[in-house]
This record gives structure tokens, sequence and C-alpha cells, in this order.
């Protein structure tokens, strides 16, 4: 009842994605998505040529929405926000943001996992994630800022792979990420030494994808507001992977870039029957 105010966010898709998702990013997984319905040799090194190490191990960032994405969903939750209807609170540690699935955005992020965030997953984290432990997700907005909560303790998320994307609010200091080891992976990951990811040297649209794993926690923010997209992957009902694949039961390239066409062909033929 309330209205949209960027409709263009709840229709991505093929044809508008390059104005919302960084077109290098675009154009190399299209590259690899050609190539696998063609069923040619497949080249990620140029994919991979958009990763560097965030600073801590296992921790990729990455190029992920352009300005305009981040500028157009910061005001969609503005929107929202200004029409008084309460919003649930996006999980049971963080007290300020959204549930992104809730306020109509289900089928868009739903089209960046299965694009994007699934077979990414697949290409960086192949011991953990294979065939269908990326299939669902559960997206929100996390904000940090002085006077509202301002960190997050030490957890693991409840997701075999994370998204965290800066939304880019300029100016704010503190609020970095401090990881440690992996849960069921690592020998006594809680007490494995801590490295850090400052969001604030961060682009907008600039994101971090880790195992939902590995313990991590967001250091005190001491000015300024920081705002957050969190997408959390794992498998039908819930389901979080924890035990490694062994190499013959991992995914290969032509398959994680050649699933979402066919899931695609299988649901219109569902969907026609």
């Amino acid at each position: 009842e309330w209205g949209r105010r960027h409709p263009e966010l709840y229709e991505l898709d093929d044809t508008s994605i390059e104005r919302f998702v960084n077109p290098e990013l675009v154009r190399a997984v299209a590259a690899c998505e050609a190539a696998a319905a063609r069923g040619e040799e497949i080249d990620e090194r140029p994919l991979l040529a958009l990763f560097t190490e965030a600073g801590a191990p296992g921790v990729w960032r990455f190029p992920l929405f352009t300005p305009a994405f981040c500028t157009l969903l910061l005001e969609e939750l503005e929107h929202h926000e200004a029409s008084g209807i309460p919003l649930r609170r996006p999980n049971g540690m963080n007290r300020y943001g959204a549930i992104l699935d809730e306020l109509g955005l289900e089928a868009s992020l739903a089209y960046l996992a299965r694009r994007f965030l699934r077979p990414l997953g697949q290409l960086l984290y192949p011991h953990l994630i294979a065939a269908h432990d990326a299939d669902h997700h559960y997206g929100f907005v996390v904000r940090y800022k002085v006077g509202e909560d301002v960190s997050l303790a030490e957890h693991a998320d409840a997701s075999v792979l994370t998204l965290n994307a800066n939304l880019g609010l300029p100016g704010f200091e503190g609020g970095a990420l401090a990881f440690k080891g992996t849960r069921f992976l690592d020998r006594d990951p809680q007490n494995a030494a801590e490295h850090e990811v400052d969001f604030a040297a961060f682009a907008p649209g600039d994101a971090i994808l880790h195992l939902g794993g590995t313990y991590h926690s967001a250091r005190p923010i001491t000015a300024g507001e920081r705002v957050n997209l969190i997408l959390w992957m794992f498998g039908e009902h819930g389901v979080v992977r924890v035990a490694p694949y062994d190499e013959g039961e991992r995914v290969g390239a032509a398959e994680r870039w050649g699933r979402r066409r066919r899931d695609e062909v299988a649901e219109a033929v569902a969907g026609a029957l």
C-alpha cells in the first residue's frame, strides 16, 4: 500500500543488470555462461582477476554493485522507513536494518544469487559449495550508527556463503570486520589470529565473500553511519554444508556456469504443465 519509490530495483534481469552490477563482472560472467552454453572450454581467469584478498584468509573482495544501485537502494530504504510501518529486525543480533525479501526484493535477490553468487561461491570455495549447497538465500541490510547498534559480537553466520556489500555512505569511522578461523574446518577457530577488513576503504558497491562458518565480529563504529547489504546462501530447508567435499565431488566450470539456464528451462517446463 505504501508503494515503491524505485520499481526498477524489484525487476533485476539480464536486460537491466549492467545498470546495477559492475559491468566488468557482468561481462566476465556472461562470457563464462556463453562458453558453457556452447560446450566450449571456460576461461575463468578474467573473472578471477576482479577478486583480491580482502585482508583476511579466505575473504575475497570484488566490485559488485554500481554506485547507482547503492544510491537507489538507500533511497528505497529511506522511503520504507518514512512510512512508519514497523520493519522486523534483520536477525537476532542486529536491531537496525531491514529484511529485503519482506520488502518485495526477493525476486531480484534470487536473480543475483542464482546468476552471480552461487557460481562464484562454487568457484572460490569448491571444497564446501557444490551442486545444491547455495540454492537459497536470505537478504537483509544492517545499519551501524552511534546511538544505535555500534558493533557486533563474534559469531558465525547461518549460511554456507556470505556476501557483505558496502552501500557507500561516506565519512564513517571504525566498524571494521575482524575475522578468525572457520568452524568445523579449522582447529580451535575462535582462538585463531584476527585479521581486519576495513569497509572505510571500500568504494560504494564493493563487497566481500566469505564462508558463513568463518567467525567474525564488527568493531565499534565511532562516527558516521555504515549500511551494508548482506546475503546468506544455504541449501534447501536452511541446510548449511560443513563437511568438505572430496576432489571428485566438486562442481566443475561447465556445471556452475550452465546451471542457471538449466534451472530456467526446467522452471518454464514445470510452469507450462
